[in-house]
């Protein structure tokens, strides 16, 4: 079995890539949504909010919101946070893994690098989208302000480093897309 790793910056279209390969017949495991899904357990909360103290807390529970302010403006609390949380995603990766059946299994990551979690796949895929589009496709998505926008981005590898480290890169126009995905999807059954 081989893992694609799939990243991108935060609105680049990962998950479009992603829903297609899964049309496509490649299971997906998304660690983003994992990472979320984690946040609900009565226990984690309780050790981040031993990580952050009560300034994240709200009603006796974590406040996300409070929480991912925190994150992206205080030096070091990324760190802290990932620090935390990849290693619980990493074991329901493993987990995940070890159920597939496909020759191929996809591990979306926006920050597949900056985790260490490109570690695990076979061959990493980056999709591309120019930053003014990403920032239009998140203020509509998510309801955030360009500046909370550009203080996740800024947290995040540049796109020339991630294209740099990538195997290859997808160039998000979303003209041109399916057909980048399906040429690829060839090649990688093909090749492995």
């Amino acid at each position: 079995m081989k893992v694609l790793g799939v990243t991108g910056g935060m609105g680049s279209g990962k998950t479009t890539v992603c829903r297609i390969f899964k049309t496509l017949g490649v299971p997906v495991f998304s660690s983003d949504e994992i990472s979320k899904s984690i946040l609900f357990s009565d226990e984690i909360q309780k050790e981040i909010i031993g990580l952050f103290g009560v300034r994240v807390q709200k009603n006796n529970r974590l406040d996300k919101n409070k929480l991912s302010k925190i994150i992206f403006s205080e030096a070091g609390a990324i760190k802290k946070i990932n620090n935390f949380l990849h290693p619980k995603v990493g074991e329901a990766f493993d987990f995940w893994k070890s159920q597939q059946k496909s020759k191929l299994v996809i591990k979306e990551a926006a920050i597949l690098f900056e985790s260490g979690a490109y570690k695990s796949c076979d061959y990493v895929i980056n999709v591309f989208c120019n930053e003014q589009e990403r920032i239009r496709r998140v203020m509509l998505r998510d309801n955030r302000s360009e500046a909370e926008i550009k203080s996740i981005l800024s947290n995040q590898l540049s796109d020339d480093e991630r294209i740099y480290r990538s195997d290859i890169t997808i160039n998000n126009d979303c003209k041109k897309l399916l057909p980048q995905v399906l040429n690829l999807y060839q090649d990688l059954v093909s090749r492995f």
